[in-house]
Order: C-alpha cells, then sequence, then structure tokens
C-alpha cells in the first residue's frame, strides 16, 4: 500500500507545522520561570561564565552566571566567591536551553541547614507580625521575628511589601521547624 499526501493534505500539514512552530517560540519565554536546584559544586569554568553542580541522585547539571549573579557566602554577598565542593542551592531562570543561576547560597558553618524559596508574597498579618509566601506547591507563613527584607537589592521594611510580589526567601530548616531567615523582592 502506498500513501500520498495531497496538496490539501500538505497544506494542512503546513498550517499545523506553522502553528506549532509559532506555539514554542511564544509559549518559551512564558514556560522559562525560576526555580531552585541543590547539590555541590564540581567545578568552574569563570572564563565560560558557568559551573556544574552534581545534585543528590549524582547528575550533573550546568549552570551559566547571570551577569548579575549573587553569590551568599556567610551573609557575605558577592559575584565571585563560589569554590568547587561547595554545597549550594541555586535559584535559576529554567531556560528552553540555557539555565542562569541568579542567586546562590552557600551552605556551611551558620548556613548549612539554610535554603531558598521561591513564590510570591500571599499576605502580610500586621497585628500578628506573619507573613504568608506561596511556593507554588504550599503556603507558609512566617513570624517575621528578626528575617532581613529587601527590595530590589536594599534593606527595607516588610511594610513596603505588595501582596504577588515574586520574592525569593532564604529559610532554615531545624528538625520539622522553618523559619524566615530573608524575604527578597525585585520589583521593576
Amino acid at each position: 500500500m502506498r500513501f500520498e499526501l495531497g496538496s490539501d493534505s500538505m497544506k494542512n500539514f503546513s498550517k499545523w507545522f506553522s502553528a506549532l512552530a509559532a506555539f514554542v517560540l511564544l509559549a518559551g519565554p512564558a514556560v522559562a520561570g525560576h526555580a531552585i536546584a541543590a547539590g555541590k559544586v564540581k567545578g568552574i569554568q569563570a572564563d565560560k561564565k558557568e559551573f556544574v553542580l552534581t545534585d543528590s541522585a549524582g547528575k550533573d547539571w550546568t549552570f551559566k552566571l547571570s551577569d548579575t549573579v549573587i553569590i551568599n557566602r556567610a551573609g557575605k554577598e558577592s559575584q565571585s566567591d563560589l569554590k568547587a565542593d561547595d554545597p549550594v542551592n541555586v535559584c535559576y531562570d529554567k531556560g528552553l536551553v540555557t539555565w542562569t543561576a541568579h542567586y546562590i547560597l552557600v551552605q556551611e558553618g551558620d548556613a548549612k541547614n539554610r535554603e531558598l524559596m521561591h513564590g510570591a508574597v500571599k499576605n502580610y498579618d500586621a497585628d500578628k507580625e506573619e507573613v504568608t509566601f506561596t511556593d507554588q506547591a504550599k503556603d507558609w507563613t512566617f513570624p517575621m521575628g528578626y528575617a532581613k527584607v529587601r527590595l530590589n537589592g536594599k534593606d527595607s521594611k516588610i511594610r513596603d511589601i505588595k501582596i504577588g510580589d515574586k520574592a525569593l526567601a532564604i529559610v532554615e530548616k531545624i528538625g520539622e521547624v522553618t523559619t524566615l531567615k530573608c524575604l527578597m523582592i525585585e520589583r521593576k
């Protein structure tokens, strides 16, 4: 049996393929978003501005360093203090081809139990001094306590934050208790 496509079938296929290609090109930026990865730095290629992370399953992942990357080691932020064998949490943009790290938390010393969470501010109760943060999968309510608040890279106050602001949080997990250490908002 032989199958041939007629001109109508070819036109329909061409339209379908064009629509699919347009969808992929337009949806690409919408699908890209922030994600969190954890593991140990396997190696750094400074000339390529990238590093390799080995996750808990032993799989290697390559990340580009953004031009504005922040590396947090012991509460001090820089753009160059990343070393091989560092245990890290990485907040990165999940592109279609390249993953780009923009915030790296080195988990050592006082920060060994700290992790990054990405989500949005859902609520703030001024009377209770609590903030509710959603990470897409779960809502977390944290007492503000001594947590730092940063807006566009500068120290700020919780009253400057708006409901719905996208946020990166540094939390500390000790046993069953999770404590908010820093809430960072980037607003355009």
